[in-house]
């Protein structure tokens, strides 16, 4: 059953985010990836969304993606693109293959809702960044300041994330980003054209000590 709504998820995912990305997610996208430089590591990639929103100049793009369905997709964007310094890996974000001040950048989009541990991820992110490098977040999370909203989230969280693929509603991430460590500066957003329990949005970056 699990491999059937992977295999689904991955089919539809994009229709079904089409007027979302295209009411915000695609200019936040921009804003967020348009200017980034050095060598980027970008950690649930799902079907390749954030793909066209890259700088062509960076130096390293590694794209990781544990789910089959969504990284074959994700594979066949990248080779139609044809960029050298883009590379796939099939890996989950708890326990990433890569050894210490890997990156300058750790990209994570709609991502850190649905990990199985998001301390472990936030953990492994700062393992793998260089002093002084960035995570660039863009999430979606629980309505700390809206409680009827966080009641809905709160009911609605068991059957969301069987059908969306661990999908949390409720996770108060930019708390768990500034526990981690990392300086954060994020700013609060309205996903437009999402369903109310996943519109409350932060976004932004946050920075690794030097």
């Amino acid at each position: 059953m699990l491999s059937i709504r992977s295999f689904l998820m991955a089919k539809f995912y994009d229709a079904s985010m089409r007027k979302t990305e295209k009411r915000c997610l695609g200019s936040w996208r921009k804003e967020l990836l348009g200017n980034l430089a050095g060598e980027v590591l970008e950690i649930g990639s799902g079907t390749g969304v954030n793909l066209s929103y890259y700088p062509h100049n960076l130096q390293r793009l590694v794209l990781s993606e544990p789910e089959p369905n969504m990284r074959r997709q994700l594979q066949e964007k990248v080779d139609r693109q044809g960029a050298q310094q883009v590379k796939v890996v099939g890996c989950g974000a708890e326990n990433l293959p890569f050894s210490e001040a890997s990156f300058d950048i750790v990209v994570s989009t709609l991502v850190l809702c649905s990990v199985t541990s998001p301390e472990q991820t936030l953990a492994q992110i700062w393992r793998v960044l260089r002093p002084g490098g960035k995570l660039v977040v863009l999430e979606h999370v629980g309505a700390e300041n809206d409680p009827r909203l966080a009641r809905w989230q709160r009911r609605l969280e068991p059957l969301w994330k069987y059908l969306g693929g661990n999908c949390h509603l409720t996770r108060l991430t930019a708390h768990l980003v500034e526990r981690a460590g990392f300086a954060p500066e994020l700013e609060r957003a309205i996903m437009i054209g999402a369903p109310p329990v996943v519109r409350p949005v932060i976004k932004g970056m946050a920075r690794k000590s030097p």
